[in-house]
C-alpha cells in the first residue's frame, strides 16, 4: 500500500512538471552601469513565474542593496507593498513598470551617492489567493560604478554566427591607462564572474595561429575569438590589474555569447521588408517584427542590427561600443525592433539585417537564449531633384506669410498717404462748398499767372447755364472753383448767380500756344 502511494506521488509530480508547474522563476537585470556621481540611474527588472490556472496572482516587488557582487543576504532599501523606504534613500526613489501585467519593474535612484549599492537587486514575491507562494531574485543584480573609479565594463550579450570571428569588448575606466599591467579572461557557464575559471593571461606572446587573442594589449583588452564553434557558447569575464599592488578590477557579470539559430529551421520568425528608401540627409526607418509562441516563459528580448551581411558590423547594438563608428550616435530603436538611421548618407546604401534574441525561463533562475535574423532590407538612397528642392524652399511657413501680408499692407498705406498729400498740395483734390464729393475734375494745363494779378477776368455771354465749357476763337471759357481762384487772385473774381442759385466764376484764358499761358484746375459743378 505504501509502495502504491509512493508511485502515485511520483506520477503526480511528473504530471505537474509536464503541465508546466515546475519552478520556472527567473529575473533578468543589466550587469553593470557606469554613471556619474550625483546623477540619476534607472534599473530595469524583467521576471517570469508559473501561471496558476484560474487563481488570482498578486506580484509584490521589493528592492535590495548588497555590498558584494551577489544579491544573497542583501538589505532592503524599498518595499513597494508597504511603501517603506530605507532612511538613506528617502526622497530619492521612484518606481515604474507593470509587475502584475507585463511582469516588469524599474527603480530610479536620484542624486546617486558613493554609499549607494553598489549592487542593486530586484526581489519578487508571488502570492496566490492571498497566500505566499514563492520568492526569488536575480543572483548578480546590477552593479553601479562611478566614472572616476577603476572599473571594467562589458556588454551583456554578443550574438555569433557559426564560423564567424567575434570580439568581446572589455572597456577599462582608469585615470592612467599606461599603468595597465595585466588582463585575464575567465570563462564558464555562470553569470557571476567569480565562479568562472581563467582561460587567458596577458602579457604573453600570442601565436597567430591560435583562435584566442587580446586585440591590442594594453590599449585594447577585448578578446577576439576566430571561427566561433558551439563550444564557445559560454559566459566571458574580463579581469584587469595595474602596476600598483592589489589594484584589480573585474566585471561582476560577464558577456554571454549566443549562437544564432540555423536559418533553415528557426525557432521563431523575424520579418523584414525586401526594400525601403530614404532621401539623403533625411531619417530612414527600417521595420522589423517577430513572431513566437505566446505561451512560453519569455523573460527578455534583445534586438540588434548588422549591416552589409549577417556577419557584418553592427549598425545598432544596446552596448554603444559594439556599434561601428560609421553609425555610432546615428541609430536607435523605434517601437519593438524598427531601426531608425538619422542623417542618411550615400554610404548607407546597403542591406540591413535585424537580429532578435529571446531569452526564456527554463527553470529556477535558469534561462535559455535563442537568436534568429531576417532576410535583410535593402536601403535605397535617393536625392531630391532641383525642382523639388526649389519647391520646398519656396514654400514659406505660416509666420512668413503673416510677415509678408503685414509688410504689404504697411507699404500700401504709406503709398496711399503720400499720393494723397501730393494731390492735395497741387490742388487736384477739392470739395464743393456744400461738402459733397460729387465733383468732376478736369485737369488742364491751366494755372494762374500774371493775368490773375491784373484782374483780367471777363464775364462772357453764356449760351446756356448748363454749359460746362465753351471755346470761342482763341478764348477758352471754363467754370472755375471760386475759392481756389480767390486764393490765387489779388483783385477777386467777377461772378453771377446761376439759375439754380449756385455761384459760377469764369476766367478768360488763352491756349497754351499763346505767349502768356494761364494754368488752372477747372471744375464742373452739378
Amino acid at each position: 500500500m505504501k509502495a502504491t502511494s509512493l508511485l502515485l506521488l511520483v506520477f503526480a509530480i511528473q504530471e505537474g512538471r509536464s503541465n508546466g508547474e515546475e519552478e520556472t522563476y527567473c529575473t533578468e537585470q543589466r550587469g553593470t552601469i557606469i554613471i556619474e556621481e550625483k546623477s540619476s540611474v534607472t534599473i530595469p527588472c524583467n521576471f517570469t513565474y508559473p501561471n496558476p490556472k484560474g487563481k488570482p496572482v498578486d506580484v509584490r516587488v521589493s528592492w535590495t542593496q548588497s555590498k558584494s557582487e551577489r544579491c544573497g543576504g542583501a538589505e532592503t532599501i524599498y518595499n513597494r507593498t508597504t511603501n517603506w523606504t530605507h532612511d538613506n534613500y528617502k526622497g530619492r526613489i521612484s518606481l515604474g513598470g507593470n509587475p502584475n501585467g507585463e511582469r516588469t519593474a524599474t527603480i530610479t535612484i536620484n542624486d546617486l551617492r558613493r554609499t549607494d549599492g553598489p549592487t542593486i537587486c530586484c526581489r519578487i514575491e508571488i502570492y496566490v489567493d492571498n497566500t505566499y507562494k514563492d520568492g526569488f531574485q536575480n543572483r548578480h543584480g546590477t552593479n553601479i560604478r562611478f566614472t572616476d573609479e577603476f572599473s571594467v565594463e562589458q556588454t551583456d550579450l554578443v550574438p555569433a554566427i557559426l564560423g564567424e570571428d567575434i570580439t568581446i569588448p572589455c572597456l577599462v575606466h582608469y585615470k592612467d591607462p599606461s599603468l595597465i599591467a595585466l588582463v585575464s579572461w575567465h570563462v564558464g557557464s555562470s553569470d557571476v564572474c567569480a565562479e568562472n575559471t581563467i582561460i587567458w593571461n596577458q602579457p604573453i606572446t600570442v601565436n597567430p595561429g591560435e583562435r584566442w587573442s587580446v586585440v591590442a594589449f594594453p590599449q585594447d583588452l577585448s578578446l577576439r575569438i576566430k571561427g566561433v564553434t558551439s563550444e564557445d557558447i559560454k559566459q566571458y569575464c574580463c579581469r584587469v590589474g595595474t602596476k600598483l599592488r592589489n589594484n584589480i578590477a573585474s566585471s561582476t557579470h560577464g558577456t554571454e555569447v549566443v549562437l544564432v539559430d540555423n536559418p533553415l529551421n528557426p525557432v521563431f520568425e523575424v520579418v523584414q521588408p525586401e526594400k525601403t528608401s530614404s532621401d539623403v540627409d533625411d531619417s530612414a526607418n527600417i521595420s522589423c517584427s517577430y513572431k513566437f509562441q505566446s505561451d512560453t516563459n519569455l523573460l527578455w528580448t534583445g534586438v540588434f542590427w548588422r549591416v552589409g551581411s549577417p556577419k557584418g558590423a553592427y549598425a545598432y547594438h544596446p552596448f554603444p561600443a559594439m556599434v561601428h563608428s560609421t553609425y555610432r550616435g546615428r541609430t536607435e530603436l523605434r517601437g519593438l525592433a524598427d531601426l531608425r538611421i538619422k542623417g542618411v548618407k550615400d554610404t548607407d546604401n546597403t542591406t540591413y539585417y535585424c537580429f532578435v534574441m529571446l531569452k526564456f525561463c527554463v527553470g529556477n533562475n535558469k534561462s535559455s537564449s535563442t537568436i534568429h535574423y531576417g532576410r535583410g532590407t535593402k536601403l535605397d538612397i535617393t536625392r531630391k531633384s532641383k525642382e523639388d528642392s526649389q519647391s520646398d524652399n519656396e514654400i514659406p511657413d505660416s509666420n512668413t506669410w503673416l510677415y509678408v501680408l503685414v509688410a504689404g499692407l504697411l507699404v500700401l498705406i504709406i503709398l496711399c498717404a503720400v499720393i494723397f498729400i501730393i494731390l492735395k498740395k497741387r490742388g487736384i483734390l477739392c470739395q464743393t462748398r456744400s461738402g459733397r464729393e460729387d465733383v468732376k475734375y478736369l485737369t488742364s494745363n491751366i494755372a494762374l499767372k500774371d493775368q490773375n494779378s491784373s484782374g483780367n477776368v471777363q464775364e462772357p455771354a453764356v449760351a446756356s447755364s448748363t454749359t460746362a465749357q465753351e471755346v470761342s476763337g482763341e478764348v477758352l471759357y471754363a467754370h472755375l472753383n471760386e475759392s481756389s481762384l480767390q486764393q490765387k487772385t489779388s483783385n477777386g473774381s467777377k461772378g453771377r448767380k446761376s439759375p439754380d442759385d449756385s455761384q459760377i466764376v469764369y476766367a478768360t484764358v488763352k491756349p497754351t500756344s499763346a505767349p502768356q499761358d494761364i494754368y488752372a484746375t477747372v471744375q464742373e459743378r452739378r
